[in-house]
């Protein structure tokens, strides 16, 4: 079975924030960058509950997405 779903970069150095229903029982996951890269990734945890799953990629300099601090955003933002 194969199917595809989409996540975002947290670090530099390679882990992956996506949706538990993406890769969570995934017995192979590879993860395509946006310039086309293709990267075998490991599952280091995931929660059904929350719906979440975090993956390693290996490399370094990765560009990622940085969280903002909540307490600092108004409704609506």
């Amino acid at each position: 079975m194969q199917g595809g779903g989409s996540g975002f970069l947290i670090s530099d150095d390679g882990y992956v924030l996506t949706n538990h229903h993406v890769a969570g029982n995934a017995s192979k996951v590879v993860v395509t960058t946006t310039d086309g890269n293709k990267y075998d990734a490991d599952i280091i945890g995931s929660d059904i509950t929350s719906d979440v799953c975090l993956l390693k990629i290996e490399g370094r300099k990765f560009p990622y997405l940085r969280f903002a601090d909540s307490d600092n955003t108004i409704v609506g933002e």
